[in-house]
């Protein structure tokens, strides 16, 4: 691995450590350089601000472990599939808790994008769109929806429900809520 690779991953974890143990606003460039020890230089040859930080943090792509892909491909239902590979980024937000979660909502908004947007990840763009289409080939899927207009709802209900998650202070199963708008939007068969 290239140092600029250890470089941006040592920012990028001691950051979120950092965030998480005194708050998004109480943390500075400054202090993160100094835990580090890197310049400021560093900091901002690999990211242009806190934001920037937090939302390559949350960005899909970079959520995905090898132990999510084997969960995703231990289930034969390509309707199944195609919601535990979306329930990753869930995973991710609740493993990460309600502030950090609310950070990056905050981060998006204020830019006018939603944190999970297809058109940012491979994943979303082209893997999740071929298991729907699978599903619906297979008859586990019965909305008649094409499987691009699937996906576009399945990243609307997730942003949903985890913004409500962050702002009711995690009071409910954001997870199994997310499952439930799924499995209604996708009208899925009963095996």
């Amino acid at each position: 691995m290239s140092s600029k690779g250890t470089t941006k991953e040592a920012i990028l974890t001691t950051s979120i450590h950092l965030f998480n143990k005194y708050g998004f606003d109480q943390v500075t460039i400054n202090q993160i350089c100094k835990e580090i020890n890197v310049t400021k230089t560093a900091f901002y040859y690999h990211f242009k601000s806190k934001d920037e930080l937090i939302s390559e943090f949350f960005s899909f792509d970079n959520m995905i472990s090898n132990t999510d892909l084997l969960d995703i491909l231990t289930v034969t239902d390509y309707a199944d599939q195609a919601m535990k590979a979306m329930e990753i980024y869930v995973k991710h937000m609740v493993r990460f808790g309600v502030e950090m979660t609310r950070e990056n909502y905050r981060i998006h908004l204020r830019n006018q994008v939603l944190p999970l947007d297809k058109g940012k990840s491979s994943l979303l763009n082209s893997i999740i769109p071929t298991l729907v289409q699978r599903a619906k080939d297979a008859g586990h899927i019965n909305n008649p929806a094409s499987a691009e207009d699937l996906l576009d709802s399945m990243c609307i209900i997730a942003n949903g429900v985890i913004l409500n998650w962050a702002v009711t202070d995690g009071k409910f199963d954001v997870l199994e809520e997310v499952r439930k708008r799924f499995e209604i939007l996708l009208v899925l068969k009963d095996e």
